[in-house]
């Protein structure tokens, strides 16, 4: 019985997740739409990738904003980060700037056509975080601590999966 249980729930599990995986793409894919009906001048920037509006999220979203602070936050090599920067420069989306102090470092600030588009993936993340807050509403406290617990240790055990561990 216990076995049983425990092969649902990971066809559960699996089914889940490859329902998650269809709809973040096409969730990709209306977000990019959207945003490129907004910005008249979206076409002459070559278009946008996920990575390059998670980007646009990163330094939207933080002050003094430097590769490395990027690349941790994103979960991408900071060589990646340095590509992705370039061409969000070349489509004038963002800029990069130094401190007077420290003319060492680099950071990078949103140009107004970047603050655009950040605005814009706020809003659509918005609206997907209060959809699934509404959804986790039919639950009781102890459920979504117990929930709560199960998504942190799967988490946890994909990572050492994918690890080699």
């Amino acid at each position: 019985m216990i076995v049983d249980q425990k092969q649902k729930i990971w066809n559960q599990w699996v089914l889940m997740l490859h329902k998650q995986e269809d709809r973040a793409k096409r969730r990709e894919a209306l977000l990019l739409e959207q945003i490129r009906k907004s910005m008249p001048d979206y076409d002459e920037l070559g278009g946008l990738s996920i990575t390059e509006l998670h980007v646009i999220q990163s330094i939207g979203s933080q002050e003094k904003v430097n590769v490395t602070t990027i690349a941790q936050q994103i979960g991408v090599t900071k060589s990646a980060i340095s590509k992705i920067a370039s061409k969000l420069m070349k489509k004038a989306l963002i800029a990069r700037y130094q401190m007077e102090d420290n003319q060492k470092e680099v950071f990078f600030r949103l140009t107004r056509a970047g603050e655009s588009v950040f605005r814009f993936h706020e809003l659509f993340h918005s609206k997907l975080e209060r959809h699934m807050l509404e959804f986790l509403g039919r639950y009781s406290d102890a459920e979504l601590e117990f929930l709560q617990n199960v998504m942190r240790d799967a988490t946890l055990e994909m990572d050492k999966s994918w690890s080699g561990q």
